[in-house]
């Protein structure tokens, strides 16, 4: 409305001249033309002459009004509400994917197709490591090619015609999306590098198919849960990812906010290299629970066609107590046993004790303490340990130097201290008084299920609890000058001599 009355008020403002009415040659007929003040017009047509602005003016007058009020007005106003809906309603879709999916709500149309079986699969390998999926294992088989071409004579015999079709990085899924393009003669083929990729299994990876596949489907559906995130595969060092279907979900999600930006009212083939990420996939969009995912599941260069919550739920509830998706549920539980008992027989194997597979209870600190102190608080340490420190710093005094036997014993002693665990501590109590004792080195757990070995080394006579007489001062002096003679009564020769030398020098 404001549009109209702006037009014919500029247009009018354009032209500043006047309409005349101007005798034509012919009789009865009559010429509008723009006259200027510097035209010659008679007098006479002058009075019957209209100013342009004026005319425009007064048109743009009679309209304005007839569109401001009426049923004009009510049109134009449903108009604008329903474009100001589709606005909002296109903003909402170009946000981030929410399941379930009702019908309606997603801007296209899903079918889901998985790739022909690969050389690995009809070998009987499962493999999952994402570093290995472009491989030529992984690509098709000659029954996986048969099987696509199946599939594209159903879509063209349905007149499936998708405008864009995505598919995963795999070398499988590669092949066949270029034959779904040859065949079906579609212009968009689109790659996905991560969020298609099938969920890694661990240290599972590259084991039997049907025994591994069979012991996964029974772990998700007694441990994953409604949401999938229990039952997760055990780890592999190799790099392959050990994932929980809730991780899957992620990536899944990811992948249709994607879709459902770029493109709108699209007909999108998704083919994907295993047969659980496109059931994930439809679990999520109709609600179903995660953990009955494996029975939606894919067959190799199977198609589904327009996926949505009303056909998936329906499917789910004929495959959900069929006979042959309860017997692979009841094989896999066996399986699912063998495999976590071959698993921790190689962990066994791997560090040399099943020990580190058992957690160590948390020890207190009052139990370290007690180990440290004596029961009554007081420092616990052996009571010869002054006669020892007389007798070493007597010897200090007079040895100087050390003969190779004694440096052989001393490196042997060193030797042995450095192989053996147990270690000489030395703990100072509130009195700032250090104690030094043969202890055993107990870490401090900061968990309550903390793994730790410890190999137990046989010491005989080193018991700091039990009680040791203490020697007499005579008895010590006596064993100073003893072990005194006996260094004496060796032959030092010249060395000695030279010793003595330096003492007195340095005196």
């Amino acid at each position: 409305m404001k549009i109209v009355t702006a037009f014919l008020g500029f247009a009018a403002g354009r032209f500043d001249g006047r309409l005349g009415y101007a005798p034509m040659p012919r009789r009865g007929s009559v010429m509008i033309r723009a006259a200027g003040e510097e035209d010659a017009i008679d007098n006479r047509n002058d009075r019957n002459a209209v100013s342009r602005r004026s005319l425009f003016h007064t048109v743009g007058t009679s309209i304005a009004g007839t569109v401001s009020s009426g049923p004009l007005s009510a049109l134009l106003h449903a108009l604008s509400e329903n474009q100001n809906s589709s606005c909002e309603m296109m903003a909402n879709a170009m946000g981030l994917v929410q399941f379930p999916c009702p019908p309606g709500e997603l801007s296209n149309t899903y079918h889901m197709m998985r790739a022909g079986i690969s050389i690995l699969e009809a070998d009987g390998i499962l493999s999952t490591n994402p570093l290995f999926l472009t491989n030529r294992e992984d690509a098709l088989s000659e029954l996986g090619i048969v099987q696509v071409e199946e599939a594209c004579r159903v879509m063209m015999s349905r007149g499936i015609n998708p405008s864009v079709v995505k598919y995963s990085l795999a070398s499988k899924c590669i092949e066949t999306a270029n034959i779904v393009a040859t065949t079906l003669l579609v212009g968009r083929i689109v790659p996905e590098f991560t969020f298609m990729d099938q969920r890694g299994v661990g240290y599972w990876d590259g084991k039997s198919l049907d025994s591994t596949e069979a012991a996964v489907w029974a772990m998700d559906s007694d441990e994953a849960g409604d949401e999938g995130r229990g039952g997760k595969p055990p780890q592999n060092d190799d790099g392959t990812p050990h994932e929980t279907l809730f991780e899957q979900v992620t990536r899944l999600r990811q992948l249709m906010s994607i879709l459902e930006t770029q493109y709108s009212g699209d007909d999108i083939l998704l083919i994907f290299p295993d047969g659980t990420s496109p059931a994930l996939l439809s679990c999520l969009i109709s609600g179903i629970p995660l953990n009955h995912v494996h029975a939606l599941n894919f067959v190799p260069g199977e198609l589904r066609e327009g996926v949505n919550m009303d056909n998936v739920r329906r499917l789910f509830a004929e495959r959900r107590f069929s006979p042959q998706y309860l017997n692979v549920l009841s094989k896999g539980r066996d399986e699912l046993l063998k495999l976590r008992k071959e698993y921790e027989e190689h962990l066994v194997e791997k560090v040399g004790s099943k020990k580190l597979l058992m957690p160590t209870p948390k020890k207190s600190d009052s139990l370290v303490r007690r180990r440290a102190f004596g029961e009554d608080g007081g420092p616990q340490y052996s009571p010869d340990i002054f006669s020892a420190g007389a007798l070493g710093a007597l010897g200090g005094l007079a040895m100087l130097r050390v003969d190779k036997k004694n440096s052989d014993d001393d490196n042997e002693s060193v030797a042995v201290a450095a192989s053996n665990p147990v270690s000489v501590l030395a703990y100072v109590d509130s009195t700032r008084s250090s104690v030094f004792g043969h202890q055993v080195a107990v870490p401090l757990a900061h968990s309550s299920a903390q793994t730790a070995v410890m190999d137990v080394v046989d010491t005989t006579g080193l018991n700091m609890f039990e009680d040791v007489p203490v020697m007499s001062k005579e008895d010590r002096i006596k064993a100073a000058e003893l072990a005194m003679e006996e260094y004496l009564s060796q032959d030092d020769d010249e060395l000695f001599l030279a010793s003595l030398m330096d003492i007195m020098g340095e005196d």
